[in-house]
C-alpha cells in the first residue's frame, strides 16, 4: 500500500514537472510570437537588462510581458472555480460559463461602467463579483423551483438561459448608455489589450482565491463523495460552501474583469486533472490551476497564428475546445 501511494505521488510529481516545463515553453513563446518580429536575444535583454530606449524591449516589457501574466492569471482563476463548483455541487457540468456566473459578471461590469464611466479595475472586479453573485442567486432560485434535486442537465440548461437573459440585457444597457465601445474589447474575451497595471490590481484578488480554494481543498474533497460522507466525517458543510462560493465569485469576477467572459476553461480543466490526479481536491486544485494557465497560454498562441496580422477572439478558440467537450458530456451524462 505504502509502494503505491509513493508511486502515485512520484507520478504526479512528474505530471506537474513536465505541465510547467510545458508552461516554461508556452511562456517563451507568448513572448516570442507577435506582429512585430523580436529577436530571442532582446527579450532576455528586456527582462533582465531593460532598456526602455529600445522599440522592442519596450513592446515585450509593455505588450507582451502583460499579455503573458494576464494568459496566467486567467487560466488559474476560471480552471480553479470550475474545479471548485464541480466538487462543491458534485456537478461534472458545473462551471463558471455553463451555469451563467460568467454572463454575470459581465452585466455587473456594464452596470459599474454604466454608472462609474471612470471605474478602476478594482471596482469593476467588485461590480464583476456583484453580478457573479446575482447570478448565483438565480441559478440557486431555479434549484429551488423543482425541489433542489435538478441533474446536470438541468442546471446547465438553466445556466444557458440564464446566460442568455444576462447577455442581451447586457447588450441592450450598453446600447441605450453607448458604452458598448469600452465594453466591447471584454464581452469579445481577450487579453491582448493588458497593461502591467491591471496585472498588478488583478493579482491580489486571484493570490487570495487559490488560498482559500486550498484551505478548503481537503472538505471539498469530502463533499465531492456525497454530503452524507462529509457530515459523517465531521465537515461543516454550510461553511465549506459558503468559502467555496465567495471563493469561486472572486476569482471568476476578477477574471472576467480582468479579460472578459471566456469561456468553457472551468468546464473542460477540472475533468482533465481528476483523470490524470485523481478525486483528492488537494492536487486537483493545483493541477486545474496548472493545466488551465497553460490552456489559455496555448490558446492566446494559436489566436495570433491563426489569422496573422489579425487575432482571433481568445473566447472563440477556447469555445472550440469546449463546445464538444459540453456537448460529449451532456450526452454522456443523459441527463442523470
Amino acid at each position: 500500500m505504502g509502494h503505491n501511494s509513493r508511486l502515485s505521488y512520484l507520478t504526479k510529481t512528474g505530471m506537474g514537472v513536465l505541465a510547467l516545463i510545458v508552461l516554461g515553453v508556452a511562456v517563451l513563446a507568448s513572448l516570442y510570437i507577435g506582429v512585430r518580429y523580436i529577436s530571442v536575444h532582446e527579450i532576455m535583454y528586456s527582462i533582465i537588462n531593460y532598456n526602455p530606449s529600445n522599440v522592442n524591449e519596450m513592446v515585450v516589457q509593455s505588450l507582451r510581458v502583460p499579455r503573458m501574466l494576464a494568459a496566467i492569471i486567467v487560466g488559474v482563476s476560471f480552471a480553479i472555480s470550475g474545479a471548485l463548483m464541480q466538487g462543491v455541487t458534485n456537478n461534472p457540468m458545473a462551471s463558471p460559463s455553463v451555469l451563467g456566473i460568467t454572463s454575470g459578471a459581465s452585466f455587473g461590469l456594464a452596470i459599474g461602467m454604466i454608472l462609474f464611466p471612470q471605474l478602476s479595475l478594482n471596482g469593476s472586479i467588485i461590480f464583476s463579483f456583484l453580478g457573479s453573485a446575482l447570478a448565483t442567486i438565480c441559478i440557486l432560485a431555479l434549484a429551488k423551483r423543482v425541489g433542489g434535486k435538478a441533474t446536470p442537465v438541468y442546471l446547465a440548461l438553466a445556466g444557458t438561459a440564464i446566460s442568455a437573459v444576462f447577455t442581451a440585457v447586457t447588450h441592450m444597457l450598453v446600447v441605450f448608455f453607448q458604452v458598448a465601445q469600452e465594453l466591447s474589447f471584454w464581452t469579445a474575451g481577450g487579453i491582448s489589450g493588458v497593461r502591467m497595471e491591471q496585472i498588478i490590481l488583478s493579482l491580489p484578488w486571484t493570490i487570495v482565491g487559490v488560498l482559500i480554494a486550498m484551505y478548503i481543498s481537503k472538505s471539498v474533497t469530502l463533499l465531492s463523495f456525497g454530503e452524507e460522507v462529509a457530515i459523517g466525517l465531521g465537515s461543516n458543510l454550510g461553511r465549506v460552501r459558503a468559502l467555496a462560493g465567495v471563493t469561486v465569485l472572486i476569482l471568476s469576477g476578477s477574471a472576467v474583469a480582468l479579460a472578459g467572459p471566456i469561456g468553457f476553461i472551468g468546464l473542460v480543466i477540472p475533468h482533465i486533472t481528476r483523470k490524470l490526479v485523481g478525486v483528492d481536491y488537494r492536487f486537483v486544485i493545483p493541477f486545474s490551476g496548472l493545466f488551465g494557465a497553460v490552456l489559455v497560454m496555448l490558446a492566446d498562441i494559436l489566436a495570433r497564428v491563426v489569422n496573422p496580422p489579425f487575432e482571433t477572439p481568445l473566447g472563440a478558440i477556447t469555445a472550440i475546445v469546449g463546445v464538444p467537450f459540453f456537448i460529449y458530456l451532456a450526452n454522456r451524462k443523459g441527463g442523470k
